[in-house]
C-alpha cells in the first residue's frame, strides 16, 4: 500500500511521545509513505525552534517528498475542474495539488482533518487510519 500523508497526521506524529502509537507509524509499518512538497512548507513554516525544524526534517527523511513541476499543472487543473463539475466542490489550490499529486501517483490520501472534504471530491480513495486500506 502507499499513502499520500497529510500534514495532519504528520504534525500528530511529530507531537506524540517518541514511543507513542500515531497513524503514521502505522502507516510506515504497513506501506511506503509520501508527501508533498506543500505539506513539508507547512510543518517548516509551523516549527518555531530549531529542534522543531530537526524534528521535521527527521520526520522527512522517512517520508518521501513529492514535488511539483510543470507537467502536472494542467493535469492537476483538470482533475479540479471535473471536481467542481462532477461534484460542485471547487476545490482550493491546496486540495487540487493534494488530490492531483495522489490522482497522478496513484497514492491513497491519509488524513483526518481533510478526510471529509476529500472523500466528497470523490477523485482518489481516502482514509483516516492504515487500518482502513480499501480492498483491492
Amino acid at each position: 500500500m502507499q499513502f499520500l500523508i497529510e500534514t495532519d497526521i504528520m504534525t500528530d506524529y511529530l507531537l506524540a511521545s517518541q514511543k507513542g502509537k500515531t497513524i503514521l507509524r502505522e502507516a510506515l509499518t504497513t506501506g511506503i509513505c509520501y508527501t508533498t512538497m506543500f505539506n513539508a512548507l507547512e510543518l517548516f513554516r509551523a516549527a518555531v525552534t530549531q529542534d522543531e525544524r530537526d524534528a521535521v526534517l527527521r520526520l522527512l527523511m522517512v517520508v518521501r517528498v513529492l514535488g511539483f513541476n510543470a507537467r502536472f499543472a494542467q493535469s492537476f487543473a483538470e482533475t479540479a475542474l471535473e471536481i467542481e463539475h462532477a461534484t460542485g466542490i471547487i476545490p482550493s489550490h491546496r486540495e487540487a495539488l493534494t488530490i492531483g499529486m495522489a490522482k497522478a501517483s496513484k497514492l491513497t490520501i491519509l488524513t483526518k482533518v481533510y478526510f471529509d472534504r476529500y472523500h466528497a471530491m470523490k477523485v482518489v480513495p481516502v482514509i483516516r487510519s492504515s487500518e482502513e486500506v480499501p480492498s483491492a
